[in-house]
């Protein structure tokens, strides 16, 4: 038996399965990894091997290459600062890394559960999910950038925010009006940004796993990156309602200092909007989310 998309030299290293690997559906059409459940000597593991045709069409990872020089997926020889990093300081269970190669897979730890849907969300997820922010964002640094190498200054947030934007809108399906790029950029002109944390641009409830309606784990963790913890408020705007974003504050706020959004929250939902990042097409849908945070 043999792992798949892997080839004989790849798997010398690699736990011995011992039943075939079963292929897991995709979630959403532009998934950029094929992932099977492998059982192996050492455990239940998941293979993540990229779908390379999906990641070269994907506005999600030509966002994360141009802001934060990620240089996916040839950069998931160092995903593994990703997983020490994350379970060092999240307040959630992450799986335990055991093996990645440069531009072709992912094997890690199996964790039995089932995926948080926005509609079985309790309060204490929430609770949980501000204690997990407000602890990773509580790590700061001065630079940014991916995990591994978070070594862009400061000074050069704003112009490549801006870069992105703009090439991202050019190659974009939705025709965004000149006047709110526009009104965007003089938004990136004010910024300020002096301190990153570990955030992940691709938050979303189903990358956590629940258990007795609880959150157990998060899983998918290829998208995290030093950056602005402000980037990762905006987005969680889309992911609570005002009851459930009340509660968030508050928690969070034990743990991190909560600032106020309102200077860059339309940026940062142009951005967020044109990286596709929780599938929406409509841009004045998108940008009509209320305000909650």
């Amino acid at each position: 038996m043999s792992y798949p998309k892997l080839t004989a030299q790849q798997q010398e290293s690699l736990p011995l399965l011992i039943t075939p690997a079963l292929a897991i559906p995709s979630q959403f059409d532009d998934s950029t990894h094929k992932l099977w459940r492998c059982e192996t000597e050492q455990g239940s593991l998941i293979l993540k091997a990229c779908d390379h045709d999906s990641i070269q069409k994907s506005a999600f990872w030509q966002g994360m290459n141009s802001l934060f020089s990620v240089d996916f997926p040839r950069s998931l020889r160092n995903i593994d600062a990703i997983y020490s990093k994350i379970s060092e300081n999240a307040a959630v269970t992450v799986p335990l890394f055991i093996a990645a190669e440069s531009n072709s897979y992912v094997l890690a730890e199996w964790l039995e559960g089932d995926a948080v849907l926005a509609e079985d969300v309790t309060d204490v997820m929430v609770i949980q999910l501000a204690e997990h922010l407000g602890k990773l964002h509580a790590q700061v640094k001065t630079t940014w950038g991916p995990i591994h190498q978070a070594n862009l200054g400061a000074e050069q947030w704003g112009s490549r925010l801006y870069n992105t934007i703009q090439n991202l809108a050019d190659n974009s399906s939705t025709a965004i009006p000149n006047d709110f790029v526009t009104s965007c950029s003089q938004q990136v002109e004010a910024m300020e940004v002096e301190q990153f944390s570990p955030i992940m641009i691709d938050l979303r409830w189903d990358q956590f796993l629940q258990q007795d309606n609880r959150l157990k784990a998060l899983v998918d963790l290829d998208a995290f990156v030093y950056g602005p913890k402000e980037l990762e408020l905006v987005l969680l705007e889309y992911l609570l309602n005002a009851e459930q974003a009340a509660l968030f504050k508050q928690h969070y706020q034990q743990y991190a200092e909560f600032r106020d959004l309102s200077s860059i929250r339309e940026v940062y939902r142009l951005l967020l909007f044109l990286m596709n990042v929780l599938g929406e097409t409509d841009l004045d849908r998108w940008l009509a989310r209320p305000v909650v945070l």
